[in-house]
């Protein structure tokens, strides 16, 4: 949720202490419990109804997010964000490390998430917030939204170019508009459309007599530099 019950995460410390005490021990006594699973915190957690609160405060104070009132709206972490807009494209990043060994250019089909070497980097990973990882430290990450962010979805050729070989793109030939709107709906922000949406779309189509690739592209586009793609909410 992107504040930890003893905030920073990695700040343990006794003037630290946590919000919620008898929470983070019954996190304790589960994962004690049942072996050390992972898996079956993250269900605990992932299954709660703090975790499933809307990202809409009922009241918007330092106290309320600190006891997870609600559920707070977080860009999506650098590494996140790219594997989702290869996956999406499916297209690949380059990756290269100034270390020879074991290898200097990281395999195609290692995900950004998997990278184990803080000096393993791109532009697009430094621009979002990907930290070096010299101290170790959760803050020494950025999650902050900037302009030059927003215009690199927007505008850059790296993007565009991963939109133009997507495949809901190359295939879009093969579907009604409204077909296609659906299934690329679905694929960027795992939903369906909505009417007011699909007549957006048509009008935009209707406008700019777009159809075919052009009309799945430009909707491929403007959901990506929709806040529903690059925030968890």
């Amino acid at each position: 949720m992107g504040r930890g019950i003893v905030h920073e995460p990695d700040d343990h410390r006794p003037d630290n202490p946590p919000s919620n005490s008898r929470l983070l021990e019954f996190l304790q006594e589960e994962f004690l419990a049942h072996d050390y699973d992972m898996k079956h915190l993250f269900r605990v957690i992932l299954n709660s109804q703090t975790f499933q609160m809307s990202s809409i405060p009922a009241v918007d104070s330092p106290a309320a997010a600190a006891n997870f009132a609600f559920y707070p709206l977080r860009r999506l972490e650098a590494e996140v964000l790219i594997d989702a807009l290869n996956q999406m494209t499916g297209t690949v990043e380059e990756y290269s490390s100034p270390i020879p060994e074991p290898f200097t250019w990281v395999p195609d089909n290692v995900r950004a998430t998997a990278l184990a070497d803080g000096s393993i980097t791109s532009s697009f990973l430094e621009l979002f917030g990907r930290p070096p990882r010299d101290t170790g430290l959760e803050s020494e990450r950025s999650g902050n939204t900037t302009a030059q962010q927003r215009l690199h979805l927007l505008n850059s050729s790296h993007v565009q170019k991963k939109i133009k070989v997507c495949p809901l793109v190359t295939g879009a030939r093969e579907f009604s508009d409204e077909e296609m709107a659906e299934k690329i709906y679905l694929t960027v922000l795992s939903r369906f459309p909505t009417e007011e949406e699909l007549r957006i779309l048509k009008a935009h189509a209707d406008t700019t007599r777009t159809r075919g690739q052009a009309l799945a592209a430009d909707l491929v586009w403007a959901l990506i530099n929709q806040p529903e793609f690059f925030f968890n909410h």
